[in-house]
C-alpha cells in the first residue's frame, strides 16, 4: 500500500442493542491492551511503570492466571496483538514524543499456554518522520497506543498530540524480526476530525474479519479495505467521553472495550458491547 492510498470517508453510526459493564480488579487499574485468547478467555496488560505481566481473564474481568515476562521491561506498554503463533506487545507509549527506546516484544503463544514465566524476543523501532525529540508542538505525531495484526503485518496507529490538534494519525506497518532495529516509514495518514485530543486521538485497534476497529475516547471507528482504498465509518459513539484504552472483537458484532481507572470517570472496567 502506497502513500497515495485513498481515504473514502463514510459517516455511519450504529446503536448498541446491549451494553454490560464489569468492574476490573485493582491489579488492572491501568489496563492498556486487550486481546482474545480463546472463546472464554481474554489477555490483558497494564501500561507504563507496572510489572511486565500478562493477565489472563475470564469474560467477567476476573483474573484467572498471571504470566511474568522475565526479560522484558514495561516502560510504557500500550497495546497487544496476536497472530496464530505469537503475542506482540507494543512498548511505544510516548506521551511527550521524546523516547528513543521504542520497541515491540514477541512471546510464543505455546509458552503462554503452559508457563507462568516466559521470555520474549525484542525488536527496536523508530519512526523515520521524527527528526526531533521532542518535536515542535505542531509535529507531535509519535505517541502510539494502537496496534493490531492484519494481513501478515503489525499495524501501528499513532496518537495525535499536536497543538493545535489537527486530527491526523500516522499509520505504520512492520513485520517482526527478532533482535533487529527497524526504522519505520509512514505508509499513509488517517484523517480524523480537527476536534480535540479527547475526541479524535486513536487509543486502540483490533481486527475483525477483513476490517479493523479503532477507538478514541469518543467513538469506535471501522476501517474496511476495498478496491478503491480504505474506507472509514463511525461504528459507535459512546454515551459520554470515556478513557477507552483497548478493544477486542470476540464475535459477530460483539466487542469488549476497557477503561483504565480515572479520578473523574471512575474505576477500571470492561464494557461488553453488542452492536446490531
Amino acid at each position: 500500500m502506497k502513500n497515495t492510498l485513498g481515504l473514502f470517508i463514510l459517516f455511519l453510526s450504529s446503536f448498541v442493542s446491549a451494553q454490560t459493564d464489569f468492574p476490573l480488579p485493582s491489579e488492572l487499574s491501568e489496563i492498556s491492551g486487550l486481546e482474545k485468547w480463546n472463546d472464554s478467555t481474554l489477555i490483558a496488560i497494564n501500561d507504563g511503570g507496572n510489572e511486565p505481566i500478562l493477565f489472563l481473564l475470564n469474560l467477567s474481568g476476573q483474573i484467572t492466571r498471571k504470566i511474568n515476562i522475565t526479560n522484558a521491561t514495561n516502560i510504557d506498554w500500550e497495546a497487544i496483538a496476536m497472530d496464530e503463533n505469537y503475542l506482540y506487545i507494543g512498548d511505544f507509549g510516548n506521551n511527550l514524543n521524546e523516547r528513543k527506546d521504542l520497541c515491540i516484544y514477541r512471546v510464543n503463544r505455546s509458552d503462554i499456554a503452559i508457563l507462568n514465566e516466559v521470555t520474549a524476543e525484542k525488536m527496536s523501532i523508530s519512526y523515520r518522520e521524527q527528526k526531533e525529540f521532542p518535536p515542535n508542538n505542531h509535529d507531535r505525531y509519535f505517541d502510539a497506543e494502537a496496534m493490531t495484526y492484519f494481513e501478515g503485518q503489525l499495524w501501528i496507529f499513532t496518537k495525535n498530540s499536536t497543538k493545535p490538534f489537527d486530527g491526523l494519525s500516522f499509520i505504520y506497518m512492520v513485520q517482526f524480526e527478532s533482535n533487529q532495529t527497524k526504522t519505520l516509514s509512514k505508509v499513509t495518514e488517517l484523517k480524523l476530525n480537527r476536534t480535540s485530543y479527547l475526541k479524535d486521538a486513536v487509543t486502540s485497534a483490533c481486527t475483525q474479519n477483513n476490517s479493523m476497529i479503532l477507538t478514541t475516547y469518543n467513538r469506535m471507528i471501522k476501517l474496511e479495505f476495498q478496491k478503491q482504498g480504505m474506507t472509514k465509518s463511525n461504528l459507535y459513539f459512546y454515551p459520554h467521553i470515556q478513557q477507552v484504552e483497548s478493544c477486542v472483537a470476540i464475535g459477530p458484532g460483539t466487542f469488549f472495550i476497557s477503561n483504565e481507572k480515572n479520578n473523574f470517570l471512575g474505576p477500571a472496567k470492561f464494557t461488553k458491547l453488542q452492536l446490531p
